[in-house]
Formats: structure tokens, sequence, C-alpha cells
């Protein structure tokens, strides 16, 4: 059975997230109506991911520095304040573009400062058997929220006007709040320094760093993590070129492919919460998933040089996507166990920050590149050569763990008594 505290975590997780992903939402399609300007929608967008790039690190040391319950309830009031003063304003004048940059930024802010917390606070608020149920159903959330938002949002822009909207959000971040209030930390949180000798922020910062990169497992994992969210972000604009410019996809027939994927998420979050699915080799299951994520980012071309019956199409793009989600949540639990479970609890709010900053930071690089690259060069040949990023860097990865791959025999919850990331 579910333990209280994980019902507390999820809920308050579910709350913050839909809220959040109402507000981009809305936000972005509200810009993009009134002022019919992409770029305008893309400094929306932008304002909300570039503050995580840059905050996660900092985010990780305040995990690490202050009291962790502080810093989560915190961040969810002052996200509520932040759609309340919206509010208010929005019944004195218009919202204008800026507005929404404005809060876009204020709430990516806090809720990086939360992400990072809440992931590091894991370990802390669930038991160890627990710990993979609760990763997999923080994934099912998200994955339930990436399916049902635009439904959500769409009727909501249909029937209400923005001031209406926006009570609703606020009111999900408050609950979000409430429900974080109640938790209980089943080790006492150690995260703050309050003794004469508290170093400082910088080198608490640099320390992390050090101590990230002296992980054999930890810094092939970064390391590859760089490669692989560059090669990524490629599969996401090549696909509707793919799908809507070079087979005629209408928009529905895309929006069914794309929610197939959100199903893949969901369905393998749900089966991973399960004892039956629990990860007992968490690197040779990276790998194994990895291998196959590569070899479905090839399969697109194979629609583009004639080998898929037209009559065909959609269910080979829905299947492909699906799969392709149950697999990317193959890979992504595993990784976070590995960085939950085997990292020095001083230490994982920096650690956590650092990825999730590492991960973000080439999705704008490869965006911007891809997307230039795909008005020249023939869409086959870059599939191709994502296809080869991803088994360069899938292959880089593994002939360097090699030696840990093949001595995993234990699940990862045992291995909480060994000194480094080594299995």
């Amino acid at each position: 059975m579910m333990s209280f505290n994980l019902k507390r975590v999820l809920f308050g997780k579910f709350c913050s997230l839909f809220a959040a992903s109402l507000f981009t939402f809305v936000a972005g399609l509200t810009v993009l109506r009134e002022t019919s300007s992409g770029f305008q929608f893309a400094l929306v967008l932008l304002a909300g991911s570039v503050p995580r790039i840059l905050l996660s690190p900092i985010a990780g040391v305040l995990a690490d520095r202050w009291n962790r319950k502080r810093i989560i309830v915190t961040t969810e009031s002052l996200s509520a304040l932040v759609l309340f003063g919206l509010l208010l304003y929005s019944l004195q004048a218009p919202l204008h573009t800026i507005h929404y940059i404005v809060a876009s930024v204020l709430l990516t802010s806090l809720s990086t400062f939360l992400s990072v917390t809440l992931s590091s606070s894991l370990p802390r608020l669930v038991a160890e058997e627990e710990l993979q149920r609760g990763n997999a159903l923080f994934s099912t959330i998200q994955s339930t929220s990436t399916i049902t938002t635009p439904l959500v949002a769409g009727l909501l822009i249909a029937t209400v006007s923005i001031t209406q909207f926006l009570i609703l959000p606020f009111l999900l971040f408050a609950s979000a709040a409430w429900w974080n209030s109640r938790l209980r930390f089943l080790a006492v949180d150690t995260s703050p320094l309050a003794t004469t000798n508290t170093p400082s922020f910088v080198s608490e910062f640099k320390e992390g760093y050090r101590y990230l990169f002296r992980q054999p497992v930890l810094t092939t994992l970064v390391l590859m993590a760089i490669v692989l969210n560059f090669f990524f972000v490629a599969f996401e604009i090549l696909l509707p070129i793919v799908l809507l410019d070079r087979l005629q996809f209408t928009p529905f027939r895309f929006g069914l492919v794309e929610s197939a994927l959100g199903a893949g998420l969901l369905v393998a979050s749900l089966l991973l919460a399960l004892p039956r699915f629990t990860v007992k080799r968490p690197l040779r299951t990276i790998f194994e998933s990895l291998f196959l994520i590569a070899s479905c980012y090839a399969l697109p071309a194979l629609a583009l040089l004639g080998y898929v019956p037209s009559a065909l199409l959609l269910p080979f793009f829905m299947i492909l996507l699906f799969i392709d989600g149950m697999l990317v949540l193959r890979m992504n639990i595993p990784l976070q166990l590995i960085v939950q479970k085997q990292t020095d609890p001083a230490y994982l709010g920096r650690v956590i920050g650092v990825l999730e900053s590492v991960a973000m930071a080439m999705m704008p690089i490869g965006t911007l590149l891809f997307g230039l690259l795909s008005d020249h060069v023939s869409i086959i040949v870059l599939l191709a050569v994502g296809t080869v990023g991803l088994f360069g860097a899938a292959l880089f990865g593994f002939f360097r763990l090699r030696k840990d791959i093949v001595s995993e025999r234990i699940p990862v919850v045992d291995a909480k008594n060994t000194s480094s990331l080594t299995s």
C-alpha cells in the first residue's frame, strides 16, 4: 500500500505541475492569438526554459544548504502569489506579452528550485522499497499532464476570460503548498549547514562539481547526457517536418501521433510503479533502452523512402512513438535511481541540479542547428546523423562502464553501502 507521505508528494506534484503546464500553454496560445507574432510566441516559450538552464546548479547548492521542506513549501507559495498578483493586475488592465514573459520567468525559476529540491528529497520522504515507485509515479503525473493539458487549456480558452482562467492555476499552486506543508521527512534533514564553519556558496558550488567528476559512473552519464540531449532534440524538430511537410499528415493525424508518445510514457510509468517491474540492473537497463531508442530514431526514414504503405503510415508512427515513450521512461527511471540511491545525500541537490542544467542546455543549440539544417539538408541525412550520434554516445558510455555493467548483480536498493557510484 502507498504510504501517506508518498500520497502527499504525488498530490502536491500533480497540483504544481498541472498549474504550471496550464499557464505555460495558455500564455503561449494567448500571445500567439492576440499578436500573430511567432517571435513573441517564441519569447514566451524561451521564458519558460532558459531560467531552468541557468538556475538548476544554483538550486542544487541551495537544496543541499537549506532546509528542503522549507524550500518546497516556499516555492509553491510564491508561485501561487505570482498568479494571484497577475490575477489582480488583469482586473485593472489588459495583459500584454511582457506580463506573460515576466510571469513565465518567475514561475519557471521557482519551479526549478522546487524540482531539484523535491528530487533530492525523495530518498528522505519515502522508504527505499518505494523509491522506484515514487519516481515512476512522478513520471505518470508528467505524462498525464502532457496528455490532458492541451485538452483542458483549449476548453478554458474557448469558454472563460484570461482573468477567470488565472484562478485555476492559483488555486492549484495554493493546494500544492498545503499538501507539501504536511510532508514528513523519514530522516533528519541535514541539508542546513548551521555551523560557524559554514562554507561559502561558491565553495559549495565548486565542491559539488568536484564530487560529481570524482564519480566515474556519474561523470560518464553527464558526458552522455550532453551528447544525447543534443540529438534527442533533433528528432523533436525533424519529426513534425517528416509528418506535416513530407508525408502531408493533417494536424489531427499529427496530434494522434504525438499523443501516442504520451501514452507510451504513461504506460511505462505505471508498469514501473509495480513491484514486479523493479529494476535490478539499472546500468544494463539504461543502455539496452538507449540502443533501442537509437534504432527507433532511424525508422522514419523508411517511410520517407516509400517502404511503408500510405495506409499504414498512421499506425506505423503511432506504434513507433508509443514504443519510444516506453523506452525513454525505461531509460530515465534507472538513471534517477542511480543518482538518488548512490549519491552522497550531502551532494544530491547539487548533482541533480547539474544534471538538469546539462540536460536542458543542449536543447536550444540543437533546436537552432537542426532547424536551420532542415531547410538545406535532406531530412534522411539528418535522421542518419542523429541516429549515428545516439549510437556513438551509447557506445562511448557502454565501453567506459562495461565493467560496471558486467559486475551488476544486485538491485540498486542494496548498493547504498558503496562509497561511490560504481556497482
